[in-house]
């Protein structure tokens, strides 16, 4: 199978952060009201779900950040997508609604940040505001998540994928 164009999957994920946004939280184990806030890994996770799904032969790597907020604290966290050397943050807009005093200047200055941000991982802004603290590899199956958490993730997309939002 051939692998996806960078673009189509940049496109992909801007149309699933809107089934994000558009579907029902209560309907939906793993994301929450607060959307986007709080929600960069598990909306990520279920990306790379659906992303695996439509082009299983792919590789999606999966990127923890880490930043010290204004005091100093080593509190602030981001999870973020690459894929061919882009990286594809879901949620990076949270950071334009989180109060600035838990946030840092490096981050505030940045402001504002897109619902869906991309861009090569050698340049995009998440690598300079964020310490990287891991990276996790998924392919199809999600074979390194426990079962239980496959079963809700499996079940949020299906709630997701029930929902077609109008376009």
């Amino acid at each position: 199978m051939i692998e996806p164009d960078i673009n189509e999957v940049v496109a992909e994920a801007e149309r699933f952060r809107l089934k994000l946004e558009l579907a029902k939280k209560e309907n939906n184990l793993l994301v929450t009201e607060d959307f986007p806030v709080m929600n960069c890994k598990l909306s990520s996770l279920l990306f790379a779900y659906h992303a695996l799904q439509k082009w299983p032969s792919i590789v999606i790597y999966g990127v923890s950040g880490r930043a010290a907020n204004y005091v100093g604290d080593d509190t602030i966290s981001h999870y973020w997508l690459e894929y061919q050397e882009t990286a594809i943050d879901l949620t990076a807009d949270q950071y334009n609604i989180i109060e600035e005093k838990q946030l840092n200047r490096e981050i505030l200055i940045s402001r504002p940040f897109k619902p869906v941000s991309t861009g090569s991982i050698d340049s995009m802004q998440n690598y300079k505001l964020f310490k990287i603290s891991y990276r996790d590899t998924y392919i199809l199956g999600l074979p390194e998540l426990a079962e239980d958490f496959l079963h809700d993730l499996h079940a949020s997309y299906e709630a997701l994928s029930d929902f077609t939002p109008c376009r």
